[in-house]
């Protein structure tokens, strides 16, 4: 390859000495495109290697990737890439990329993850559709770190994450609901009427009182199945005695405090008490 191609306009220089035919965007694309850099005794770690389980990693950290090496490699250095130590190598790979294990990768994240978005990012690696992990995997890692850095965060995020979420939306509503102190809500629970017959899996379900919770997303709108779907499901609900409260991507701020209002007296009104 001449260097007058290396120079084409048409390809992407998403690291230094990098050519790629196309832009190298998202956690997964960066490091596809930093695989032909990597040393021996280097592999992904920390939120990289959540991504490459298919976790959730906020968007500030899908442009940089997470290096460790092992010594006497040392640290990765270099614009979009954060370098890290290890003290083993890994016999984990993801699509051809030498990578931690999710949940050891989790709980190295929470040197980069705030408290809620650990819990965001345990909650997509045990996600309804396709788990990744289990809790209890979650719990061995952790286990494994006692006396460590950042163990105190990392047992109060697994002690608030749930399994079988469907997606970041839910858990963030699921979290500011416990923030705004109501109720422990079962999530993705399965519902049945009075004669055992299936109804629906609610996202978000306080079961005592019939309350649910749903995110609708933008499937919800676009999809005229899904909406059509919708409708039925929410009059077979309201049929079987549900409250239904919806909750879409509109309810922010001071209108995901009113829409929390909203469920705390419903929640009242049919027999709940602090």
């Amino acid at each position: 390859m001449t260097y007058a191609r290396l120079r084409g306009r048409d390809l992407s220089r998403p690291y230094r000495g990098v050519r790629a035919r196309h832009e190298s965007t998202g956690a997964v694309a960066r490091a596809v495109a930093y695989l032909p850099k990597l040393r021996p005794g280097e592999h992904f770690s920390h939120a990289t290697a959540i991504a490459l389980a298919g976790g959730w990693i906020p968007d500030r950290l899908q442009a940089d990737v997470d290096v460790s090496a092992v010594r006497p490699t040392g640290r990765a250095r270099g614009a979009g890439v954060r370098g890290h130590e290890a003290t083993a190598p890994v016999r984990h790979v993801v699509g051809g990329l030498p990578c931690v294990e999710p949940a050891a990768a989790w709980c190295q994240a929470a040197s980069l993850l705030d408290d809620r978005e650990l819990v965001v990012a345990a909650d997509s690696l045990m996600r309804r559709q396709q788990p990744v992990l289990t809790i209890d995997d979650l719990g061995r890692a952790v286990a494994e770190r006692d006396r460590t850095r950042h163990i105190g965060r990392l047992r109060r995020a697994l002690t608030r994450s749930r399994a079988r979420t469907d997606s970041v939306a839910e858990t963030l509503l699921r979290l500011d609901a416990a923030a705004a102190g109501l109720p422990e809500f079962a999530v993705n629970e399965v519902i049945r009427d009075a004669g055992g017959r299936f109804l629906a899996y609610g996202d978000l379900v306080h079961a005592p009182t019939k309350v649910l919770l749903e995110y609708d997303g933008q499937q919800h709108r676009l999809d005229d199945r899904q909406y059509s779907r919708d409708v039925e499901r929410l009059d077979a609900l309201a049929v079987a005695g549900w409250r239904v409260i919806r909750v879409n991507r509109s309810h922010r701020g001071d209108e995901r405090r009113r829409i929390l209002d909203r469920v705390h007296r419903s929640l009242l009104e049919r027999g709940y008490r602090t």
